[in-house]
C-alpha cells in the first residue's frame, strides 16, 4: 500500500513540475514562429510601400509604422507608440502569412519616442525608437 502512495505522489509531483515545464516551451515555441521581419518608420504609405522613410519627425505630423510578417496567419497584434509615460494602442488582424500591414500616429508631444509590436501573449516582436521636434 506504501508503494501505492508513493508512486501517486512521484506522478502528481513529475506532472507539476514538467507539464508547466512543456506548457511553457510551447508558447515559446509559438511566439518564435511570428517574426517581423522588416519594419520601418516614414511619411506615408503608397502601394504597400513605405514613402519618406526617417528617424526624426515633425510635431504633429502623421508617422507611419510599416512592416512584414511572417508565421502570424490569423493573428491580432498590437502596436502600441509610447512617449514617456503616455501610450497608445492599436490592434491589427494579420490575415496570412507574409503578410504586409502598417499602422499610424499623428504625434502631438515632442520628444524620444518608440512603438513596440506585440503577439497576443504581449511578447515584443518589434520595438522601434525616434524623435519628435
Amino acid at each position: 500500500m506504501n508503494k501505492w502512495i508513493g508512486l501517486v505522489i512521484v506522478t502528481v509531483l513529475c506532472t507539476f513540475f514538467f507539464g508547466s515545464f512543456l506548457t511553457a516551451q510551447v508558447n515559446e515555441v509559438k511566439s518564435k514562429d511570428i517574426q517581423i521581419v522588416d519594419a520601418k518608420l516614414g511619411m506615408d504609405v503608397k502601394d504597400r510601400v513605405l514613402v519618406d522613410e526617417d528617424s526624426t519627425f515633425s510635431l504633429n505630423s502623421k508617422v507611419f509604422l510599416w512592416f512584414k510578417v511572417t508565421g502570424a496567419t490569423s493573428e491580432i497584434l498590437t502596436i502600441t507608440w509610447k512617449q514617456g509615460e503616455k501610450s497608445y494602442t492599436t490592434p491589427l488582424n494579420i490575415g496570412g502569412s507574409p503578410w504586409r500591414t502598417w499602422a499610424n500616429k499623428t504625434l502631438a508631444i515632442a520628444g524620444d519616442w518608440a512603438v513596440t509590436v506585440t503577439d497576443a501573449s504581449g511578447n515584443v516582436l518589434k520595438e522601434i525608437t525616434f524623435k519628435v521636434q
